[in-house]
């Protein structure tokens, strides 16, 4: 073996541990970073988030299942305010009735008279005040739905199509609308196997602002006095969102609860400074008016 290939590993097995060190050292740091960086806690990635919208506002703490605020631009861009579990999948109660809305309105004509069957009346839930074989039109219906939130009005649209036809056109449109996370039952919402997400529930509000408005119109009425396609005094509706009449902002919103999903509640507020509006949604919660107060005041 000639001089200049001993000196060769010689000096390679003199350096060999050093070179070791330091592979082990930039190894580690490059794992440090990457969790620093590309994997950062979602507790991190929300104060990141938060922080860049209010700066001088304290993160709101929302005990809920799961919540999510976003800002939509007139331009269509969009940016996150709030989020804690957006992707969890979670039973959405009368949150159902704005897809049950969605269809009714794309099936029928609004003047289309409905006949209330024995099977509406037996939902769960007492609400709406309807009589076995009364005729409402599909508007009354929607009214009842949105306002009171209704099971046997929200039954009742299943009408001429019939439920299982029904909720085949909620689960088809919950497709196309790009809806991943969502699975609809009943047209009621009563089933804790009609779920979805709060990530998917915005992208059905968004949709329903751009081509169903008239949706969050309806929900808008804090109180609305119903009358029969004949003209009759059918009640007066009572909302079951009471922040209707504590926020100008509010353009519309559905309630929810069921023991399964606890308190549930969505809402859309527009801000005036710049024409932009928020979809609010918080999932299972205890206390969801007081808890939408917080994302509201955090988001304004």
């Amino acid at each position: 073996m000639s001089k200049n290939i001993k000196f060769f590993f010689i000096a390679f097995l003199i350096n060999l541990p050093f070179w070791w060190g330091v592979n082990i050292f930039e190894k580690y740091l490059e794992d440090i970073l990457f969790s620093q960086f590309y994997q950062p806690p979602a507790q991190f990635f929300l104060a990141q988030i938060s922080s860049i919208q209010n700066p001088e506002k304290e993160i709101p703490e929302i005990a809920a299942a799961s919540a999510l605020s976003i800002k939509i631009y007139k331009n269509g861009n969009q940016k996150i305010i709030f989020e804690k579990n957006p992707n969890q999948i979670w039973p959405i109660a009368s949150l159902t009735k704005l897809m049950t809305a969605l269809i009714a309105i794309e099936n029928y004509d609004l003047s289309q008279k409905l006949q209330v069957s024995k099977k509406a009346i037996e939902q769960p839930e007492d609400s709406g005040q309807l009589k076995v074989g009364e005729e409402l039109s599909v508007e009354n219906l929607l009214y009842l739905s949105l306002i009171e939130s209704s099971n046997d009005s929200a039954f009742a649209l299943t009408g001429l199509i019939g439920e299982e036809g029904f909720v085949d056109l909620m689960n088809l449109e919950a497709k196309y609308l790009g809806l991943r996370s969502t699975h609809f039952t009943d047209p009621t919402g009563y089933s804790v196997e009609s779920y979805s997400t709060a990530k998917d529930l915005v992208l059905l509000t968004n949709h329903l602002i751009e081509k169903r408005p008239m949706i969050w119109e309806i929900s808008a009425f804090s109180e609305f006095d119903l009358f029969t396609p004949d003209g009759i005094f059918h009640h007066r509706l009572l909302n079951t969102n009471q922040l209707l009449t504590e926020y100008q902002e509010i353009i519309g919103g559905k309630t929810g609860y069921t023991t399964k999903a606890g308190y549930c509640l969505l809402l859309v507020l527009e801000n005036p400074e710049d024409n932009s509006i928020f979809i609010n949604v918080i999932l299972g919660s205890v206390n969801r008016f007081e808890e939408m107060r917080k994302l509201i005041n955090y988001a304004l």
